[in-house]
């Protein structure tokens, strides 16, 4: 009985590998180049909305505004954006 069930058990075990790898769901990560009084030059947001690079850079434009109007409270409000980077990888992780 035990030589029967080990085939399901690897079935299953494979089955549940791809779950993993879908901890972090697709997007695209911006990074916003800053101008401000502080030393606080980049902002990074995730869009999970947007799957590839070229949807961000031809739509980012528009959303941008959005964005600063929301910066977070360790960012200052009188920040302008410079620029901006569209990646598939997270700006901020150390490679």
């Amino acid at each position: 009985m035990v030589k029967n069930f080990a085939p399901y058990l690897v079935i299953a075990s494979v089955l549940s590998l791809p779950g993993c790898k879908q901890e972090q769901a697709p997007g695209v990560y911006v990074e916003i180049s800053l101008k401000n009084d502080t030393d606080i030059d980049k902002y990074v947001v995730f869009n999970p909305n947007i799957k590839t690079i070229e949807e961000c850079e031809a739509t980012f434009a528009a959303s941008l505004p959005g964005v600063m109007a929301n910066l977070p409270q360790a960012i200052p409000k009188n920040s302008t954006a410079t620029g901006w980077k569209c990646s598939l990888k997270d700006p901020t992780k150390k490679k």
